[in-house]
């Protein structure tokens, strides 16, 4: 599919193309696969989890488990398990092939919960590892971000659990010293590392096997609430308390970060309820919290300069995310209805026909003087049976899908002498962390995975 898109059409949507009746507060395009995009889950201020088609805007999965909102939501590398936290204090691993009869039999599954979670406090984010859904990272409204590692437990253990603390490596703990409160966290995409952000405007490097942080990075004074990563990798967007954008570059080897953009409305200093990157990580996109407005403000990550403002209905804007490939965003507005919003392609019939031209007026038609001449029977029969002879792989997915970024592992070698440098160190620390992920595979290796309907059972109608 990626290579029908148009290199030359524009890449950030324009308007509302049409409504998905819910009851929404969080939205999450599928990220990653072959079927990247496919796919938009909602999570309900009722505690009901919905799947939909996003070509046919129709429902494909309704998951109910929870009994309070759910604010959170991730999908597995090859998006057969959904993740879903909510605030009634769980989070749950939804197994998408057991909905589906045809599928069964090959992944092995029999019931859509495949784990539940539950903590001492309501949950506001959660996340898969990029590389294993054994492994959950998830937030507490409490500011508390822990580690949850599921692997070699059964489906209703617990599995191990680590809170996160600022903590590094030979510090002493000081009595009455006021520890930071850790408000956000995010995996980076190649799950070597986890970014989190603390109430005092610092982000924090976390080594996940060790559970120690390598790092302290000052971009503020104010709190950081929410920060997010491009597909890449490379870049890392904060969202903060003092309503402002805070871009920064990621360096794939130390994992260091450097400050590049400031965003912020100036005009009515509305605070941020979504932040994110485009599926190419050109733009950088904010769903502006005004309470009598919907509105999305997208910039240009290269030259800082504000690009678009996509004007939406009179209700404030709740949750978004952007398409992985296409320019597509879906926003929740606070009634719970998901917006879609796309640019308005009109139809190119040279597509179908390359010698197509549209006219404004009529013109005579000048005949070619070989136009309409009689074929050789011989020659079109040869041709015919030429092309009778290609092989036409019709059942192999296309492999420029979007995937998740492997570690940048560094040299072979580095971090074997006593004394590393600090790009040795940074490379021993990502080779452990990509072992430690990979140790105990999961589930979810196929990656061909896709959704498939039960057509003996009566469709979900969206009313």
């Amino acid at each position: 599919m990626q290579q029908l898109l148009n290199p030359f059409a524009q890449k950030y949507p324009e308007a509302v193309d049409c409504t998905l009746s819910s009851q929404a507060t969080s939205v999450r395009f599928n990220p990653s696969g072959p079927y990247a995009g496919h796919y938009l889950a909602a999570g309900g201020s009722d505690g009901l989890v919905e799947v939909w088609d996003v070509e046919t805007r129709g429902i494909v999965r309704q998951l109910e488990g929870h009994v309070k909102a759910v604010g959170g939501l991730s999908w597995s590398r090859n998006n057969r398990f959904l993740l879903s936290t909510s605030l009634d204090g769980t989070a749950i691993v939804w197994d998408l092939a057991a909905l589906s009869p045809l599928l069964r039999p090959l992944v092995r599954a029999t019931w859509p919960r495949s784990r539940t979670l539950r903590f001492d406090a309501p949950l506001s984010t959660g996340a898969f590892h990029p590389r294993n859904a054994g492994l959950i990272l998830v937030t507490l409204t409490c500011n508390e971000v822990v580690l949850v590692d599921l692997r070699g437990y059964g489906p209703s253990e617990a599995g191990r659990r680590w809170v996160l603390v600022d903590v590094m490596e030979g510090d002493e703990e000081e009595e009455g010293a006021k520890k930071k409160a850790l408000t956000c966290a995010a995996w980076s995409p190649c799950g070597s590392r986890i970014y989190a952000g603390t109430n005092g405007g610092m982000v924090l490097v976390i080594d996940p096997v060790s559970r120690l942080v390598q790092s302290r990075i000052k971009v503020g004074t104010s709190g950081i609430k929410q920060l997010a990563f491009d597909g890449a990798g490379r870049n890392l967007i904060l969202n903060s308390t003092d309503r402002a954008l805070r871009v920064l570059t990621v360096s794939p080897q130390t994992g260091a970060l450097a400050p590049i953009h400031r965003f912020q409305d100036l005009v009515n200093r509305t605070p941020w309820h979504a932040v994110g990157f485009s599926g190419d990580g050109e733009y950088v996109f904010g769903g502006a919290g005004h309470k009598m407005s919907h509105n999305v403000f997208v910039w240009d990550r290269e030259a800082g300069a504000l690009v678009k403002v996509l004007e939406g209905p009179k209700e404030s804007l709740m949750d978004a995310d952007w398409h992985p490939t296409r320019p597509i965003i879906a926003t929740v507005e606070n009634s719970g209805d998901v917006h879609i919003w796309q640019t308005s392609s009109p139809d190119n019939w040279a597509a179908f026909a390359p010698g197509f031209e549209e006219l404004e007026e009529n013109v005579e038609y000048d005949e070619h003087e070989d136009e309409f001449d009689i074929e050789d029977e011989d020659d079109a029969a040869r041709k015919m049976n030429e092309a009778e002879d290609e092989d036409i792989d019709v059942l192999s997915p296309a492999d420029d899908f979007p995937r998740r970024p492997e570690p940048s592992l560094g040299a072979a070698g580095a971090g074997e002498h006593d004394e590393e440098d600090e790009a040795a160190r940074a490379a021993r620390l990502v080779r452990a962390a990509a072992e430690w992920a990979d140790a105990q595979p999961d589930h979810d290796s196929w990656e061909g995975f896709y959704l498939s309907i039960d057509l003996l059972e009566e469709p979900i109608e969206n009313e």
